[in-house]
């Protein structure tokens, strides 16, 4: 008995030990204190339209494998509006109209860079409408990328294919289209090995901004001039940009730039998570705002194509959901930094697609879902570091309860424990809707939102988005490498009411 007596005394003591070890690991969680109050700038209205979306040229080199008269691919498409649908790219320079093609064609030893197909193409009337039509039937509007390497023999740009392209849709009606003029036209030396000055291509905007004008499309914007390499203060995608402007800043409505984090070839998992990676994007917008600050004018600046990782993605990362901290973080730094729209390359086609060839969603397209419902137009500037890094946005009226003005934080925590979040200067009779996005593996194509995995239902809405809902007198516990959207419905800032 008392042998008995002794192992069941210690089976307690263990208990008791086990329960005071828990309890000191969740008070000894690294917390992090944030104030919010009415003194809170906004730095940044969006648009609605602020997280867009790109389909890639090369795509209608062969219409019949993009869906774009399945149901279900629309409805999908239709969850992410109200949106920009850019039609654009590399291969948007390659691309003729209603033409038989010929000896003028790249020919084949020629036609390919890196994988990528740059022999020239043709698209019909009837392809040019389908995509309208599915623009459309999504509620997304088009943006179409014209062909600017079609010259003249004085290499000044021939808009007769252009004006084909934009007479076919005027005679659809179709005013409710954007356009653009070439693609990462720095790089043609590279690519297409020709070169067109920053001040050509000035003028070819120009000229085409007469053309529009003249043919109804007076209301449309036009977008450019889609340089990339923004690397540092004197990159050749800098330098390119501050000539264009020069010329053609009374021209274009949208200034328009891209950006990729990583090459798609080189990219390991380990990268999606360095936080010098995540570093890189703040410093190349800083860039593009101090040409900008070059120009009396105010022009509105659009990150037109921009994805984790260039050449099409990283395999086997770009569409899983370790891709969704660089997008999320992407998103966030974009708006904070007053970036009016950011298009996401690609929704359909390439490693980095956000809806696979089966249409089945990936991690970025339940992001981009989330974003659309839980965070509205009005940006504050607040503090995070590196690996807990944080926003804050108005949360859109149809979910912010009742006539209070709520606030969404949302971010992520890039750490390998678990963090704590404090909010304070909320009443504390107020509630936190809490959605952490995990998976089961980083490389894997599940999304769980608080422990259940986002699915379609079967007639393809959204499914429900259940919150953890808890009181803000006790911290906020995020899980370790996760997302999360915080909707704090009753936060009473006066910044984000609406009547």
């Amino acid at each position: 008995m008392i042998v008995s007596s002794n192992l069941m005394f210690n089976s307690y003591l263990l208990i008791i030990l086990k329960s005071l070890l828990t309890w000191n690991i969740c008070s000894c969680l690294e917390t992090y204190t944030l104030q919010f109050n009415n003194s809170m700038k906004i730095v940044n209205t969006l648009p609605d339209e602020f997280v867009s979306f790109g389909l890639d040229t090369s795509l209608l080199r062969n219409m019949s494998f993009l869906p774009i008269d399945q149901s279900k691919f629309i409805l999908l498409l239709k969850h992410l509006s109200p949106a920009y649908l850019r039609v654009g790219g590399t291969a948007s320079d390659c691309l003729y109209f209603n033409k038989v093609l010929g000896n003028g064609s790249i020919q084949s030893d020629q036609s390919y860079i890196y994988s990528q197909d740059i022999s020239n193409f043709s698209i019909s009337s009837h392809d040019l409408i389908a995509i309208h039509e599915f623009s459309k039937k999504t509620n997304l509007r088009m943006i179409f990328d014209l062909n600017v390497l079609i010259r003249k023999s004085d290499f000044t740009w021939d808009s007769s294919d252009a004006l084909k392209i934009i007479s076919t849709l005027k005679e659809r009606n179709a005013e409710n289209v954007d356009w653009q003029l070439g693609n990462e036209p720095n790089s043609f030396p590279h690519v297409f090995n020709i070169k067109i000055s920053a001040s050509q291509l000035a003028k070819d905007y120009c000229k085409l901004r007469a053309i529009l004008n003249y043919n109804d499309f007076k209301n449309s914007a036009l977008i450019g001039p889609e340089v990339n390499h923004i690397e540092h203060s004197r990159s050749k995608g800098q330098i390119y940009l501050k000539e264009f402007l020069k010329i053609a800043s009374d021209c274009v409505d949208y200034v328009s730039w891209h950006q990729y984090y990583l090459n798609g070839r080189t990219a390991t998992r380990e990268d999606f998570l360095n936080s010098t990676v995540f570093n890189i994007l703040p410093d190349q917008i800083d860039i593009i705002k101090n040409v900008m600050r070059s120009y009396e004018r105010s022009i509105p600046v659009w990150l037109s194509e921009t994805g984790s990782a260039f050449g099409g993605g990283a395999p086997k990362l770009s569409n899983t959901f370790v891709a969704g901290f660089l997008w999320l973080d992407k998103l966030g730094i974009s708006a904070r930094n007053g970036i009016n729209v950011v298009i996401r390359q690609s929704v359909f086609g390439g490693d980095y697609a956000m809806i696979e060839s089966d249409l089945t969603q990936n991690p970025d397209w339940w992001l981009a879902v989330l974003f659309k419902k839980f965070v509205a137009n009005k940006v504050f500037s607040i503090d995070s570091t590196d690996n807990l890094r944080l926003y804050a946005h108005c949360t859109p009226k149809k979910v912010s309860s009742g006539k209070s003005s709520g606030v969404t934080l949302y971010g992520m925590n890039l750490n390998n424990e678990p963090i704590q979040i404090r909010l304070r200067n909320l009443s504390p009779k107020t509630n936190a809707h809490i959605y952490v996005l995990t998976s089961d593996d980083l490389q894997s194509r599940n999304t769980f939102l608080n422990g259940r995995v986002l699915r379609l239902q079967e007639n393809g809405d959204l499914p429900a988005f259940l919150p953890i809902i808890q009181d803000l007198r006790k911290p906020i516990r995020i899980p370790k490498i996760s997302m999360f959207f915080i909707v704090i419905n009753n936060a009473k800032l006066t910044q984000c009411f609406s009547k």
